[in-house]
């Protein structure tokens, strides 16, 4: 579903692509009145600094914008050529009208790139893998993109947007001297702004009708690992434009948004005879309501294949349910409608959620606006249902019961949500408009590996024995999606191989086995024996074990020489457990065992514990995430805690001969 911001420069391009053969020419004057501009502050692995950042958006009524931007680089490190490589994604809708590029090396004369030296492409590598697209891409090399030069561009467009509104992104990932963003409006149009992650800031009107903002002296915003999305932490301010009158302007609040995603759907969920066919043919040997959805629900996912067809409106309008059906194909948008027009088949009603699978991109204080990228369906449950059997459950105050499915993820079933949708946003789209409503967060106890392990040390040192793994949720579809394209069983044990290689140095796996591979709806499963020379080590007539034999819950995230800057964000609420119980010979007592940990920050929670009765060694632990977030204040604390994990991994028990 194409409803995202298109991007727009400032991106790196495949290293395998060539400069182009650019001219000598003289750089414009904005771009020179930069050589003398102080650099802004930065530290020593700053690979490159923004100069001069300007966007000028010109209103055109009726509903057309122009939209120029200008942007200059200091190369500092030979990591910055990478800002040589300029892109600007476009539509029918944000046609790119001209691409220029300039570089002032420090010494030598200026070179340009004009519009005959880009690169003009298709977008091959689009998440979800659309068949056929506008969605284009012009590409451009802006060539001496070295230490001590600056570089600059400029990209022109004219847009025809589904709302009149627009964003001006202040920061970058690279400090940022001074940006600027001035809006020209027609005779009696308004605006009105929205700020994120930045303190309002007051514009001068430096012309009739002419407004501009300007800032400085931007910090930039550190990428890291599992941190929240750019469109949740960067700054940038949201601009709604109101032409006279106030119809056909920007957004003003979610109802809005609802209530022009509702017109661009009317009529597509309308039934076909063949689809009423279909539905009751699904639905005929169904006891009960929620055996009829789960029916409907598992057609739409398994059987309709996620083909995407985004053409003009087509990006963001739904085709029609009938269509859908006879094809047999359709993306996400696509597979909701025909999903919701078979439930109304059965007498249950649902409806569009937008919702963006970056979780945090879209928050409670975010202003309306399009920022979503895919869709998925809220269906009112009918009177009766089992609520116990699904979790993805909110209780609506007009709707009632409300349950969230996702119908083009194929792996996750009716009662679940993927992970990057829970504790999200969406906006729910019913006939009274649009609502932006927070999507519930499941148990951790349904998404996670349950490991239990019993094995046998022999007098030789060979640790054997058998291993099962349950996996749920999340955990169980990734499981799944791992064995996709297996045809063999040496293809289907790599998962297993490849975790074991990070837990032992030496092993051998004599059997496997999968459970409910293609089933869904239940758990999956793993068996295997397993086989590991050599485990213990011993010291005079010490047996040293690590009671911990496989797997790993720590982690390396926060082992950076800087401090954190921003939250640590999880997938999903988790819960992993491991159970192994070694049985080792005859004739031995504990001489000391690991001591029981017992960490719980609140948002993540760690135990472990060992003990020695008759012959048993017995390690059991459990991590579980109960909170998707982990505010940067928590940043050392949770080190910290990796760090308590990690140790109890390489913890060893002494066992010593009885006298």
């Amino acid at each position: 579903m194409r409803l995202a911001k298109l991007l727009c420069g400032g991106l790196a391009a495949c290293a395998c692509m060539h400069a182009p053969a650019a001219r000598a020419a003289g750089a414009p004057e904005w771009m020179r009145a930069q050589l003398s501009a102080p650099v802004p502050a930065h530290d020593d692995e700053t690979d490159a600094v923004v100069l001069y950042s300007e966007t000028e958006l010109t209103v055109q009524p009726p509903g057309k914008m122009k939209r120029l931007e200008r942007r200059v680089y200091k190369i500092l490190r030979s990591d910055g050529e990478r800002y040589g490589a300029v892109l600007a994604d476009f539509t029918p809708q944000s046609r790119v009208t001209s691409m220029r590029g300039w570089s002032i090396p420090a010494q030598g004369k200026d070179f340009e790139v004009k519009e005959r030296d880009l690169i003009e492409t298709a977008i091959t590598n689009v998440d979800g893998g659309e068949l056929i697209s506008d969605l284009r891409r012009k590409v451009m090399r802006i060539p001496a993109s070295v230490p001590g030069s600056i570089i600059g561009y400029e990209i022109e467009r004219e847009m025809q947007p589904y709302a009149m509104t627009d964003e001006w992104d202040i920061q970058d990932s690279v400090p940022v001297r001074e940006a600027r963003y001035t809006v020209r409006l027609p005779p009696n149009w308004s605006y009105k702004v929205f700020w994120l992650n930045h303190g309002e800031s007051a514009p001068t009107e430096v012309a009739p009708g002419q407004w501009r903002w300007v800032a400085t002296d931007l910090k930039p915003v550190k990428l890291e690992q599992q941190m929240p999305p750019w469109q949740g932490i960067a700054a940038r301010m949201v601009l709604s434009l109101q032409p006279p009158g106030g119809m056909g302007g920007g957004f003003q609040s979610w109802q809005e948004v609802g209530t022009w995603y509702l017109g661009l759907t009317n009529g597509r969920r309308d039934p076909s005879p063949q689809l009423r066919q279909k539905a009751q043919q699904l639905t005929a040997s169904a006891i009960d309501p929620l055996a009829k959805m789960r029916a409907l629900a598992a057609f739409v996912q398994k059987d309709i294949r996620y083909v995407a067809i985004e053409l003009g409106v087509g990006g963001v309008q739904p085709h029609p349910a009938s269509e859908v059906l006879t094809h047999g194909f359709g993306d996400c948008k696509d597979k909701v409608t025909l999903l919701s027009s078979m439930l109304k088949e059965i007498g249950v009603e649902s409806h569009y959620v937008l919702i963006n699978t970056a979780r945090g991109s879209v928050a409670a204080g975010t202003p309306p606006n399009l920022g979503f990228n895919h869709a998925i369906l809220a269906i009112q449950l009918p009177a009766g249902v089992d609520k116990a059997q699904l979790p993805a459950l909110i209780q609506h105050k007009t709707l009632g019961p409300v349950l969230f499915f996702d119908p083009t993820h194929p792996l996750i079933p009716l009662g679940y949500l993927p992970g990057a949708l829970q504790a999200n946003y969406g906006v729910l789209v019913t006939p009274a408009g649009g609502e932006l409503i927070a999507l519930p967060q499941t148990s951790s106890a349904l998404n996670g590996v349950e490991r239990t392990a019993k094995l046998t040390l022999d007098e030789n040192g060979t640790l054997s024995g058998d291993v099962r793994e349950t996996w749920s949720g999340d955990g169980a579809a990734g499981q799944r999606y791992s064995l996709r394209a297996a045809q063999q069983d040496v293809d289907q044990i790599k998962p297993i191989e490849s975790m074991l290689t990070h837990s032992l140095s030496t092993f051998e796996i004599l059997h496997a086995s999968v459970v409910n591979l293609r089933v869904v709806e239940q758990p999956f499963i793993w068996n295997y024996t397993l086989e590991i020379p050599r485990y213990p080590r011993t010291a005079g007539e010490l047996l040293i074990i690590r009671p911990r034999v496989l797997g790993s819950m720590s982690s390396g995230l926060l082992e950076t020489k800087e401090p954190r800057q921003h939250p640590i964000e999880f997938d999903a609420p988790v819960r992993n457990t491991d159970v192994f119980e070694i049985t080792v010979p005859t004739g031995y007592v504990a001489d000391s065992l690991p001591p029981a940990v017992n960490e719980d920050l609140g948002s993540i929670a760690y135990r472990s514990n060992t003990t020695f009765a008759g012959r048993v060694l017995r390690y059991t632990r459990t991590l579980e995430v109960k909170e998707l977030s982990v505010p940067v204040a928590k940043a050392e604390s949770l080190k910290e805690f990796y760090r308590v994990i990690h140790n109890d991994e390489r913890n060893s028990a002494l066992l010593k001969k009885a006298p």
